[in-house]
């Protein structure tokens, strides 16, 4: 960890020393804004007001090359590049708007399937309380019927001969 860190300032303290070497020589002139916003220090963060994303004054559209508009922060923009960046984002909303044909379409067919499986459960559930009541009917009618047995059995009970009785049949 400890030789990744040194390398690293290593590598930020050659690129200072390459910066004061420009600084001090005739290759000044030579570099680049961008080279040079690489080592001077950031400027603080302040809020931008309304005016500064207006063109400037004396804007003129005939000031620029052909096929460059002004983009967002001031930046000369290629209208080649703008275009195909439209054609992208329009593609890719195309893409997804597909997608989600394709999702809503999915969803119908999940509804369908889900209301035929909910008319099956509900036809399953009447064939179950139908069963039920058939069933508690012949329990009812058999109890019905054993109670009867009994009351047969109870009524026609040979009462219990006596010696005498026996001897005489």
């Amino acid at each position: 960890m400890r030789r990744c860190l040194t390398k690293t300032k290593r590598t930020f303290s050659d690129l200072e020393g390459s910066a004061q070497k420009l600084n001090d020589g005739e290759d000044v002139e030579m570099m680049s804004e961008r080279r040079r916003a690489l080592f001077e220090p950031l400027a603080p963060n302040y809020v931008k007001s309304i005016d500064s994303f207006l063109p400037p004054p004396d804007f003129e559209t005939a000031s620029y090359p052909r096929g460059w508009v002004i983009g967002k922060k001031r930046k000369l923009v290629n209208v080649d590049v703008v275009e195909s960046m439209r054609l992208i984002a329009v593609q890719e909303m195309n893409r997804k708007d597909r997608e989600i044909n394709g999702l809503n379409e999915q969803l119908e067919e999940d509804a369908r399937t889900m209301e035929l499986l909910q008319m099956e459960l509900q036809k399953e559930r009447q064939k179950r309380l139908q069963a039920e009541r058939e069933k508690a009917t012949l329990q009812a009618q058999a109890d019905m019927l054993m109670t009867m047995l009994n009351e047969l059995e109870e009524e026609t009970e040979p009462e219990p001969l006596d010696d005498c009785q026996v001897i005489n049949n």
